[in-house]
């Protein structure tokens, strides 16, 4: 070891107060960095944070062994106290410029002090950017997995609100958790579990699978919509609700709505947005008895046969039963389609002209559109 390298180490360990120079490093921390200021981190763990830095890195001047540990622990208990990533980094900067001049001190101003201090520069600042690096990846580490807790959470508070099996307590812990209470305007969004990310402007969401969907709390600012854009997603939308007890509601109208979406690739469907969609999708069972006993010979014809028939009582309908209109969408003479519609009622043992009948075959056909051909028994 060098004349040199043995004097600076004498000068490190015996004008240095570690204690000290801690103490006013931890203010310089706190008055410093806002990061700081807003977080409840005791001073003195602060201190001791500092303390253990310190020695760490003046016990490495001269050897090749810096160890880490201080800095890792830095890192996790800043991360936990909820200081960010840039406080973390910015306390090493200030660290480092306190230290410095605390060498310049001790080093004394003759050029033999000199000659002893500027060595330590490079050395100093190395060594302060492994501890920081090593604190920045402990802090990450930490804060993720806070994230991944907190998600977690939430996850859980969501559910416990839309489930009709969880306790009244879980429900009020999971509304002050998720921040959400009486009067606030909530709906309640439902999605295909593998649907694609949604965005949402204008609300606060907090989204869970729950029962094979994706479903979302949504709350609603008051002075505006929200939007959604759906970019391949098929979602379904409740009523507004503002009382919390209604949530179990709101998920199972926006089931409903999803629902009602038939077989649309993307889309939003609102609860009670087609009445008569929503009625059939809540009973599939009996929709299914509908369609069997009005379709059953229809049914029996082979596939393109069957379409062709309902496609043309379909647009008979939505042309408001102009055969004419019909024939123009469907690129046939007006006798074509009253042709099809003649069979159609054959086939069905039901009239058009009826009104009862008309609701039914109506009721029928959409029952299709919705949820398919009833599987065969």
């Amino acid at each position: 070891m060098s004349d040199n390298v043995d004097v600076r180490d004498g000068v490190l360990a015996s004008t240095l107060d570690v204690d000290r120079l801690s103490h006013v490093i931890a203010d310089d921390i706190l008055s410093g960095d806002r990061a700081y200021a807003e977080r409840p981190i005791p001073r003195q763990s602060l201190v001791d944070i500092v303390a253990e830095n310190l020695r760490s890195l003046l016990n490495s001047f001269g050897s090749a062994d810096l160890d880490l540990g201080p800095a890792r622990r830095a890192g996790q208990i800043k991360a936990e106290y909820g200081v960010e990533l840039s406080g973390v980094l910015h306390a090493y900067r200030m660290a480092g410029l306190r230290l410095w001049s605390a060498l310049e001190e001790s080093s004394g101003l003759e050029d033999s002090g000199q000659s002893t201090l500027f060595p330590l520069g490079s050395e100093l600042w190395t060594a302060l950017d492994e501890l920081s690096t090593a604190a920045a990846e402990a802090h990450r580490e930490v804060a993720m997995a806070r994230e991944r807790w907190a998600e977690q959470s939430r996850f859980g508070a969501v559910v416990d609100l839309l489930s009709p099996m969880a306790a009244p307590e879980r429900r009020e812990a999971a509304a002050r958790l998720l921040q959400v209470r009486e009067g606030m305007r909530l709906f309640v969004l439902v999605m295909d579990e593998h649907s694609p990310e949604v965005e949402i402007l204008g609300a606060r969401e907090h989204w869970a699978e729950f029962n094979g969907a994706r479903v979302c709390l949504l709350v609603q600012r008051e002075s505006a919509e929200f939007l959604v854009s759906t970019d391949g997603a098929r979602i379904g939308v409740s009523d507004e609700f503002r009382s919390l007890e209604c949530a179990i509601e709101a998920e199972r109208q926006a089931r409903v709505a999803l629902r009602c979406l038939g077989t649309a690739r993307e889309g939003i469907g609102r609860y009670g947005q087609s009445l008569t969609d929503m009625l059939i999708v809540s009973q599939p069972r009996e929709a299914e008895v509908l369609v069997r006993r009005t379709f059953t010979e229809v049914g029996a014809l082979s596939g393109d046969s069957r379409e062709i028939l309902l496609d043309t009582f379909e647009t008979w309908i939505k042309c408001g039963g102009s055969l004419s209109k019909a024939g123009e969408l469907l690129h046939c003479h007006r006798n074509t389609v009253n042709y099809r519609l003649r069979r159609f009622e054959t086939l069905t043992a039901r009239s058009i002209g009826d009104p009862t009948d008309l609701t039914v075959l109506t009721l029928a056909l959409r029952t299709i559109r919705l949820l398919g051909w009833p599987a065969k028994r």
